[in-house]
């Protein structure tokens, strides 16, 4: 649930549905200056992206990248992609959840093209055969 800080005016995800402060800072200036609390307001949450045509800047670099290892349509790629069209419209989230899903990102979309262009290199593939031709000959 979103809400506004009673105590700077910050819109935070409340954890609790009775958080009126976005941190322990804002709590403790509160509690010191009683007179200046503002109420929390209850904000409406954010819409998602409406339109998936029209990926955001790290949605379209994800899927030039996937595209150019062959790999948008695999199940790692579709995670890498969700991750970046939800980082691109997190307009509501706190720092440590975007910086947990930028990781998150990374992650699947290494694993993703790691695996795609392991796939597509011929080269690669010569080198193993001759690998396996020298270990049994």
């Amino acid at each position: 649930m979103r809400k506004k800080c009673g105590s700077c005016g910050a819109v935070f995800t409340a954890k609790r549905s009775a958080a009126k402060y976005c941190g322990d800072t804002c709590r403790k200036r509160a509690q010191r200056n009683p007179g200046k609390v503002r109420p929390a307001e209850v904000l409406p949450l954010s819409p998602g992206p409406a339109d998936d045509s029209a990926p955001g800047r790290l949605a379209a670099a994800t899927l030039a990248e996937l595209e150019a290892a062959g790999r948008a349509d695999s199940a790692v790629g579709q995670a890498a992609l969700a991750l970046a069209r939800r980082i691109d419209s997190a307009s509501g989230e706190t720092g440590s959840a975007l910086a947990a899903m930028v990781r998150e990102h990374r992650a699947a979309l290494a694993e993703a093209v790691r695996d795609g262009k392991r796939a597509a290199d011929p080269l690669d593939e010569l080198r193993a055969r001759r690998e396996r031709k020298s270990a049994g000959g």
